[in-house]
């Protein structure tokens, strides 16, 4: 069997790296069961968010920058006030 005959899902990744302004803040792990990715820290600033799941890893990416965004924005507000 030729490699572009076989099933897409056989290549598709187990695991992906999330990152922000390129530095990675954790990896979203999929769950076969589960069909979703469940979310590990790499930094314990995120630990808070260690065990939740993402029906994939676009949506666990967005989740944990608008999560930053809103800390910096609060942060900033702060230092204005």
């Amino acid at each position: 069997m030729s490699l572009s005959s076989q099933s897409e899902s056989q290549f598709r990744s187990e695991s992906y790296i999330i990152e922000i302004s390129g530095a990675a803040v954790g990896i979203v792990v999929r769950q076969a069961e589960a069909r979703r990715f469940a979310f590990h820290a790499a930094s314990r600033r995120f630990n808070r968010y260690n065990g939740m799941t993402f029906s994939g890893p676009r949506d666990a990416e967005r989740f944990i920058s608008g999560q930053v965004a809103r800390r910096l924005h609060a942060l900033l507000e702060e230092l204005v006030a």
